[in-house]
């Protein structure tokens, strides 16, 4: 008897890649993050999670105040018994991109986690110490859990005790993403082959340029400014970037002014919209935002 071969599910990621999706302008907005130790299971939501859901409202409205993002994370690979506690699973991480620091904590009741996070104002035993991010969650998406465990298993032996793996990080059609906190950077198009050099790179100052998607207390229009200053100006270094100043000027277009050792620059930036695409692996086809960056005459 003959059979059909079954198609194989839709990949986000190879689609954006065939389309020539770009990464930058795609960063999650958020300047608070607060990162909760969590050994899984990790369901689509992070506030739904087994041992978090008790306080999902108390919780849901204490980081509503300062408009915090919540991530699960956990080491790499599975754990468990003992191993939890060992491994810091009881860990909080309160960041503050704007200010660079890193707030630390444990959690041992769910209700611990709604007083840590009315602390971003007050951050415990805070430090500036970079941590890293890598999305695994395949339970929100499949390209994230297949490219993201690579990426986190060769990032975990380049940074030892300074990589999690993470709940979503948006930009499921990247993966493997990563988020350098507290500075805030994000990269995807990640690889196990890739990913050790360009985050070491990041660190030394290098942006890649094809990776990076930008900083997540930026808005968009910033990120892909700044994106095109580098690309036109290798001189002009991230780390040299004060945060960019936008003026409005008109519907989706904004004057973007860049401050950086060698002065002012200004670029023009204007968002449309794409057609709708898979931007991810489950979900129905979205548009996409895209953007046309000029230098003003």
């Amino acid at each position: 008897m003959s059979t059909t071969p079954t198609a194989s599910p839709s990949r986000c990621s190879l689609a954006a890649l065939e389309r020539g999706d770009v990464p930058v302008g795609t960063a999650v907005p958020a300047r608070y993050w607060m990162l909760v130790g969590h050994p899984g299971p990790w369901p689509a939501k992070p506030i739904a999670a087994p041992g978090i859901a008790d306080v999902r409202a108390d919780l849901d409205a204490a980081l509503g105040r300062f408009g915090a993002r919540l991530q699960l994370i956990r080491r790499h690979g599975r754990l468990e018994g003992d191993q939890i506690e060992a491994e810091g699973l009881r860990q909080v991480f309160l960041v503050d991109v704007h200010r660079g620091l890193v707030g630390r904590a444990h959690w041992e009741r769910p209700e611990d986690l709604v007083e840590l996070a009315g602390r971003f104002d007050d951050l415990p035993d805070p430090t500036s110490e970079p941590l890293f991010l890598v999305c695994t969650h395949g339970r929100k998406d499949v390209c994230c859990a297949v490219e993201g465990r690579v990426v986190a298993a060769v990032l975990d032996d380049a940074l030892p005790g300074a990589v999690w793996e993470t709940t979503h990080l948006g930009g499921d059609r990247f993966a493997g993403n990563v988020v350098v906190l507290p500075e805030g950077s994000m990269y995807g198009r990640l690889t196990g082959d890739t990913a050790p050099q360009v985050i070491l790179d990041h660190l030394d100052g290098r942006v890649d340029l094809d990776r990076w998607r930008g900083r997540c207390s930026w808005h968009p229009a910033a990120q892909v400014a700044a994106h095109d200053l580098m690309r036109a100006d290798p001189t002009v270094l991230l780390r040299d970037l004060a945060g960019p100043r936008l003026e409005e000027r008109g519907d989706e277009a904004w004057l973007v002014h860049l401050d950086h050792g060698g002065g002012t620059s200004l670029r023009h930036v204007v968002r449309t919209m794409s057609a709708p695409h898979q931007l991810t692996c489950g979900g129905a086809a979205k548009v996409q935002a895209l953007f046309d960056v000029t230098t003003p005459g």
